[in-house]
């Protein structure tokens, strides 16, 4: 999508591309993607008792 070319052509280190990347993607290890594959610790968030998610 034309916003994965703006990550791409951005002027910033290539590991935080890959991490923007994958927030689009929703791939990144929240609770709530870790719950869809079975992890059996809490999905709420720390921080705020909210059910964590990107």
């Amino acid at each position: 999508g034309p916003s994965y070319k703006m990550i791409w052509k951005a002027t910033i280190p290539l590991k935080i591309k890959i991490f923007l990347w994958q927030l689009f993607q929703n791939v990144v290890p929240t609770r709530d993607n870790m719950r869809r594959r079975n992890w059996p610790g809490n999905p709420m968030c720390s921080f705020c008792t909210n059910v964590e998610t990107a």
